[in-house]
């Protein structure tokens, strides 16, 4: 119980930096901009890219990573469906409020709560490399082609998957760990410098984009999509993950663990994400924030009940 909350104050704490600075003007009036752009075309990428190369292919295939991806892309694809069928939204917003309720905060809510409510960090590598290598790229994908005026042909897929620096570190990663490439030291360290500033680059500009905003908002139109991205999040995602759980076999702790880690509040990234191609920005900031507050209660009770 202690660790869920040590997680938390983590998070809010950076995140309330960000208010801060947002609040006495420090950054200037272009600090979140900067930051969601440094976070996203630099520290990101360093990041999946220093994750998959610490990783090994058996964490890659192993059931937990299985579990992740099936309860995450499941719940997006649900997310999807209800949306389309029972709501007149359409495009970006829809993909935003599907991933908004698909994709955990696996890094910066993942470790601190692997570490102090599992015991041991390598509880979050199998979703954070699920996601990393497969699901972000695979979003950012998406929403880059579906904010494209123009049909892409073979052409413009290929230049939008080089655009986008994700997708490029992700492939990279996953070839060199396939392919077992061992990578000096005093190499990686520069990009492992620039890894240990996407979270707290995701965090304070998130607290940034907080001051001045008024979240739920009645003149956005997203309350109802951010009360379903948000239920979805905190609900059937960790009913799906532990369904899908009990069909792999796994049991007691093992259970425990990837309930716990389908569980995190939606993750920083779709607000950068968001943010960066500007679909939907204040529906996946408000979906974060709600989510954010809402895991701690889902923890709790998951810690509780399967708690062994």
């Amino acid at each position: 119980m202690t660790g869920v909350l040590s997680g938390f104050f983590i998070v809010w704490a950076l995140i309330a930096v960000g208010w801060v600075a947002g609040r006495v003007g420090v950054l200037g009036p272009h600090g979140r901009y900067v930051l969601n752009r440094a976070t996203f075309f630099i520290a990101s990428p360093a990041l999946v890219l220093i994750g998959l190369l610490g990783s090994d292919i058996g964490e890659v295939l192993s059931i937990p990573m299985a579990v992740a991806a099936v309860s995450g892309l499941a719940t997006g694809g649900l997310l999807m469906l209800v949306l389309r069928v029972f709501t007149g939204r359409r495009g970006t917003e829809l993909l935003i409020a599907a991933i908004s309720g698909s994709v955990v905060n696996a890094a910066n809510m993942g470790f601190p709560i692997a570490a102090y409510v599992l015991g041991d960090i390598s509880h979050a590598l199998p979703v954070i490399l699920f996601q990393m290598a497969l699901y972000n790229p695979l979003y950012l994908f998406i929403l880059h082609q579906s904010t494209e005026e123009e049909s892409m042909g073979l052409a413009g897929v290929a230049r939008t998957i080089g655009a986008n620096p994700t997708i490029v570190a992700a492939a990279v990663g996953l070839v060199l760990t396939v392919i077992g490439v061992q990578i000096p030291e005093v190499a990686l360290e520069p990009v492992r410098s620039l890894a240990d500033m996407a979270i707290p680059a995701m965090l304070l500009a998130y607290g940034l984009s907080l001051h001045g905003s008024r979240p739920l908002a009645k003149d956005d139109g997203y309350r109802g999509l951010i009360a379903l991205a948000a239920s979805a999040k905190l609900l059937a995602m960790p009913l799906i993950a532990l369904g899908v759980g009990l069909l792999f076999g796994l049991t007691g702790h093992s259970l425990y663990e990837v309930v716990v880690m389908a569980a995190l509040p939606t993750a920083q990234n779709v607000y950068v994400a968001a943010a960066r191609y500007r679909a939907a920005e204040n529906l996946a900031r408000d979906t974060v924030l709600i989510t954010t507050i809402g895991t701690v209660v889902v923890l709790l009770l998951i810690s509780g009940v399967l708690g062994v």
